[in-house]
């Protein structure tokens, strides 16, 4: 990877977003639907949170031990009725689109994530860059 290549050069542009009042079941059916594990939570274009899929999955198990259909049945009820912006991680590190690409290496690596918000020079989020994104992009020729 080249030391000039800026984070606005590898992200993904697509990026499937909730607003702090979508229920947990709104993320889940998302994140199922886009094959995602991390999503943004965004409120006027400013990204306020993150939820993973590990946080679903902490959710299920830890509100019910067991997987029967009582079990199953009370995750729908609880999904549905809390919302992205109870189970939200805050701050959210972020990084600028227009950054080298060692920042979000040396983010991702220090803090152990996966996925990390791009923002422009307004804080508005343009994207998200994640470990799949630079490998990605360290496999790509160079001509």
């Amino acid at each position: 990877m080249e030391p000039t290549t800026l984070i606005k050069d590898i992200m993904t542009t697509d990026v499937i977003t909730v607003n702090p009042s979508d229920t947990i079941a709104v993320v889940k059916e998302r994140i199922a639907q886009h094959h995602i594990h991390h999503m943004p939570v965004v409120e006027n274009k400013k990204v306020i949170g993150m939820i993973s899929t590990n946080d679903i999955h902490k959710m299920e198990h830890h509100f019910t031990a067991f997987n029967n259909p009582e079990s199953l049945a009370s995750n729908r009820q609880l999904f549905t009725s809390m919302l992205a912006k109870e189970i939200m991680t805050k701050p959210v590190v972020k990084v600028k689109e227009n950054e080298p690409v060692s920042i979000a290496v040396d983010l991702l690596l220090e803090n152990l994530f996966h996925a990390l918000p791009v923002v422009n020079n307004k804080d508005e989020i343009v994207g998200m860059v994640t470990t799949f994104d630079l490998i990605r992009h360290s496999l790509e020729p160079r001509f």
